[in-house]
């Protein structure tokens, strides 16, 4: 029986090691983090659960409209709304029940999937391919499928044999960065209903109230600084940019001020924290949903949110597609 190996426990590892696993084969999903779901990301902070990635999906294509109907129907995802500030435009936005890494963990139940171990390299080997992490080497695997951002899993290929067209067509993917504050407030928020605000100018592209948006039991902001902003602000210090960021936004945190919260008076129950995404969103996509890099009875294969649109769905229907390019050269 042949063996797959999966990097990466985003949307499109996940999608493609559940496809893999539904099919019979065996599947192992290796990711450098705590837990699954990479953007779909949720933490706590403090008593606030908030959602710090990917904020909502939207859907399109037949296949993704069914796996939402089907997280719908199970209690995994709800219709939030249908437009933001005012400016309904009749197009469902859907999220996660308990946050938006539901959707993974739902995505991720019941497969082998080992956490906290950061791959550091692919290697060819006369019995297949051997993934080399921090924890250990595993394989070897008939088949592998890199998720992580283009330039990072072509890092991972040093030296494979893989065609080098194709991995310069990886390596030439490029993402924006993004800054997420997450910010639990001692008192409602005043971000417009339904909870979700796109901002056009200035340092600051969104921002969300996860108490009204259903994720938060107590009143939580995500404020995402927009890209080319977090790019020239990455290497300054936290409070620098989180300063920036509660300014951009002062009108929506229920009267509070970014001094109140981030001074050395806060309240007890005010938090706030910086999260960095490196590679947030593509901004050269590749034209395919995947791509090939070893066309061979031991295939390896690129997916993620770079393949197609930049979106959950994109990032699934990538992951269907890499593990269908798997299964047809294994099986």
């Amino acid at each position: 029986m042949p063996r797959v190996a999966v990097v990466g426990a985003g949307a499109a590892g996940l999608a493609a090691a559940r496809r893999i696993s539904d099919s019979g084969v065996p599947v192992s999903v290796f990711d450098k983090a705590r837990g699954v779901g990479g953007r779909l990301a949720t933490r706590r902070v403090g008593k606030a659960r908030i959602d710090h990635g990917a904020q909502f999906f939207t859907t399109r294509s037949p296949s993704f409209d069914a796996l939402t109907r089907l997280w719908v129907s199970r209690g995994v995802a709800y219709e939030w709304c249908r437009g933001f500030a005012g400016a309904p435009d009749g197009h469902p936005r859907y999220a996660g029940r308990e946050g938006m890494t539901a959707l993974a963990k739902d995505l991720a139940a019941g497969l082998d999937v080992v956490t906290s171990s950061r791959v550091s390299k692919i290697v060819e080997h006369p019995d297949g391919w051997l993934v080399e992490s921090e924890p250990g080497t595993f394989g070897p695997f008939d088949a592998v499928i890199l998720n992580p951002p283009g330039p990072q899993s072509a890092d991972l290929l040093s030296g494979a044999g893989v065609d080098r067209d194709a991995l310069d067509e990886l390596t030439a993917l490029r993402y924006e960065p993004a800054m997420a504050a997450l910010v639990a407030l001692p008192g409602p928020a005043s971000v417009p209903s339904p909870g979700g605000l796109k901002i056009e100018d200035g340092p600051v592209s969104w921002v969300a109230d996860n108490q009204a948006k259903g994720v938060s039991a107590v009143p939580a902001l995500t404020v995402h600084g927009r890209g080319d902003w977090s790019a020239s602000m990455w290497d300054r210090p936290d409070t620098e940019i989180l300063a920036v960021m509660l300014d951009s936004v002062e009108p929506y945190l229920g009267g509070m001020t970014s001094g109140e919260l981030l001074g050395p008076g806060a309240s007890e129950a005010a938090t706030v924290e910086l999260h960095r995404w490196r590679y947030a969103t593509p901004v050269l996509s590749h034209e395919r949903r995947c791509l090939v890099l070893a066309d061979t009875s031991r295939p390896v294969v690129a997916a993620g949110d770079a393949f197609g649109e930049a979106k959950v769905e994109g990032a699934v229907l990538s992951g269907w597609a890499a593990a269908d390019e798997v299964l047809r050269r294994l099986v």
